[in-house]
């Protein structure tokens, strides 16, 4: 058993380096080039469209809008990745992995629009009258091969049973270090987890389109706090950032230092952890959305991943780096609360814990959600409660031995069902060229027009 864990945990380091910032972000690149880079050139109409024109609109007749939509799904990237996450891309990776980990985040918006697209075009109505969409339903529709759902779909469950253990593990570890009792936190945010879910999509969206918000607001202005005081840093931590890129760190004091192949696993990994771009997950809950042309919900998906990656994950290197935290022998589950307590007191530990508790445990709903569409996918709507409520006892897993145990075999089938999802956006990348010029040929035709016209 110990061999074929530590087999789990090679393969993890190895595929999460060059094969995977060839694999993802060769493939946003390459989508970028053929969709003219449009998460630069369309920056600008993207917010304006999204969260400038729609934020907080609810959906009509029983149905989601786009943002309620993306609630859900950056219930599910806001999570351990953009707090623990990112700290561990710098524990293990040094200072560069934060330029691999944008590198990443920025081709990483591409592969969640061209994913979203198609889970857009593939997407059916379920029996509650709820569009269901996402790659156990688009693989096998848009590649003709009938094996690559299933298959995604058992890798995915096996991914998410440990990924969604790891989220409450987090919040776990912060209540500790706080002083509460491991199990008896455990048991408490895994009844609530259970009180989301039991309702299905509509109690999920309900509880995300209040709560993401908030947490979102409440944790990047805890992070400005920080920065602030310590804004002497700042400059030295820019530069180290991109230096360090290219060089990798030496180590000094606590720190363990760092490779530059460390810097670009670790940096890559936890990027794509924290958006869940080329997972094709989070596309599970865009394709719910009730708009009338599928690019308007993938203009969501960039908005996500710029938010979760290029704006929250920042926020969290720059407090790391700037209050010197890094450079401490410090467990990367408890990193950043360690740093905002060292800054503002007893009040930036609490501040940062109630950050880490609310992001994993939206995280952890939206992942039940995700693994409840994969069980109907295998083996249909009846067994739909069972996976959810087995999911919801998993839960205790993660919180008796917390994330750091998990991240290895986490890594380990996020980059199987990733290699797997990625094939259908290279398959699929001519028809998303054409979706996209045929949305942005004339953009208010499709206010009033549903697709397909």
């Amino acid at each position: 058993m110990e061999l074929v864990l530590n087999g789990m945990q090679a393969f993890a380091n190895w595929i999460w380096g060059i094969p995977m910032l060839l694999w993802i972000v060769g493939g946003g690149l390459m989508m970028s080039l053929r969709l003219g880079f449009l998460q630069f050139t369309k920056l600008g109409f993207i917010l304006k469209n999204t969260i400038g024109k729609s934020m907080g609109k609810k959906g009509e007749n029983g149905k989601f809008s786009g943002w309620q939509a993306v609630t859900g799904a950056l219930a599910s990237t806001l999570g351990a990745g953009n707090i623990i996450g990112t700290a561990m891309a710098i524990a293990l990776g040094g200072p560069g992995g934060v330029f691999w980990l944008w590198l990443s985040g920025f081709f990483c918006c591409i592969v969640k629009y061209c994913e979203t697209t198609i889970a857009m075009k593939y997407r059916k109505m379920g029996p509650k009258k709820i569009w269901e969409g996402g790659p156990q339903i688009y693989l096998s529709a848009a590649t003709g091969w009938k094996w690559l759902s299933p298959l995604y779909a058992i890798l995915v469950i096996c991914g998410l049973f440990l990924a969604s253990s790891a989220q409450i593990g987090s919040g776990v570890d912060n209540l500790v270090k706080m002083g509460t009792p491991r199990l008896g936190t455990t048991v408490i945010l895994t009844l609530l987890v259970g009180l989301v879910v039991i309702g299905g999509i509509k109690s999920l969206l309900t509880v995300t389109e209040k709560l993401v918000p908030f947490m979102s607001v409440l944790y990047m202005v805890g992070c400005i706090i920080v920065i602030a005081m310590n804004i002497n840093h700042l400059p030295a931590a820019i530069l180290l950032i991109f230096k360090d890129a290219f060089t990798g760190h030496a180590a000094f004091g606590g720190f363990v230092g760092a490779t530059i192949t460390q810097s670009i696993r670790w940096g890559i990994a936890r990027g794509c952890y924290s958006n869940a771009a080329g997972t094709g997950v989070a596309t599970i809950l865009h394709a719910v959305a009730d708009v009338n042309h599928p690019v308007q919900q993938s203009m969501w998906a960039v908005f996500e991943v710029f938010f979760d990656t290029i704006v929250v994950c920042s926020m969290t290197c720059l407090v790391i780096l700037t209050s010197g935290i890094w450079t401490e022998k410090l467990d990367p589950a408890i990193m950043t609360a360690t740093a905002f307590e060292q800054s503002m007191g007893t009040l930036g530990g609490i501040l940062a814990t109630i950050a880490v508790v609310l992001f994993t445990f939206t995280t952890a709903c939206a992942q039940i959600t995700f693994t409840e569409a994969q069980i109907v996918s295998l083996v249909g709507e009846k067994y739909r409660k069972i996976g959810r409520y087995g999911m919801v006892l998993l839960l205790l897993l993660g919180g008796t031995v917390g994330i750091s145990a998990l991240i290895p075999y986490i890594d380990f089938f996020t980059g199987l069902y990733t290699f797997f999802n990625m094939l259908g956006v290279y398959w699929c990348g001519s028809m998303i060229v054409s979706l996209t010029k045929e949305y942005f040929a004339d953009p208010l035709r499709w206010e009033t027009e549903k697709w397909p016209a």
